[in-house]
């Protein structure tokens, strides 16, 4: 970290291949779209390159400032509610089961979610995929997205509750869990 900070290119090199799949995992998530990843990456290692100085380790981990410079370069792009069809089928975040029939349930599931996770606004959106997809604590998502405490458990509650209703699910079937 040290070497990174005072311009050494290997250092960066190797800081970047240790946190691109975490940044591109991130982006594709947020804006569901493979090339605005792509664009997302690029831009954050150069914010990440340009303001390496202003890296404190005292104030906090890597990932998590990585994480708010991803949220906040996701957060410049227009299509951040497209179609998530390509992370559907480029994602292996699903087991495989033993049997042909769970795993095509599996997938209807899934594809389910995302779907209803794409008709979210980019401020729940975002939230959510930072709790769940990378299991931030609440704290950890404040500070990547520069919001109180509050305003994260907020968000997460109302999240779900568009899911459930995007996915037809009865509030007393499924509890949030800040509710």
């Amino acid at each position: 970290m040290e070497l990174w900070q005072t311009g050494d290119m290997n250092a960066f090199e190797t800081m970047f291949r240790q946190y691109e799949k975490l940044v591109f995992k991130n982006a594709y998530l947020i804006t569901g779209r493979k090339e605005e990843a792509e664009d997302v990456l690029q831009q954050v290692f150069i914010s990440v390159w340009k303001s390496r100085n202003t890296f404190d380790s005292n104030k906090g981990k890597i990932t998590t400032w990585l994480h708010r410079i991803t949220v906040n370069e996701c957060m410049k792009k227009r299509h951040l509610v497209e179609p998530m069809a390509e992370l559907l089928q480029n994602m292996r975040l699903m087991e495989t089961p033993d049997e042909p029939g769970e795993a095509l349930m599996r997938k209807e599931q899934y594809e389910k979610v995302m779907g209803a996770v794409n008709q979210l606004d980019s401020k729940h959106r975002s939230i959510l995929v930072l709790r769940y997809f990378n299991e931030l604590s609440y704290e950890d998502i404040a500070k990547t997205a520069g919001i109180p405490l509050g305003t994260v458990k907020s968000r997460i509650n109302q999240g779900l509750k568009l899911l459930r209703g995007h996915l037809g699910v009865q509030p007393e079937t499924v509890r949030g869990e800040c509710e």
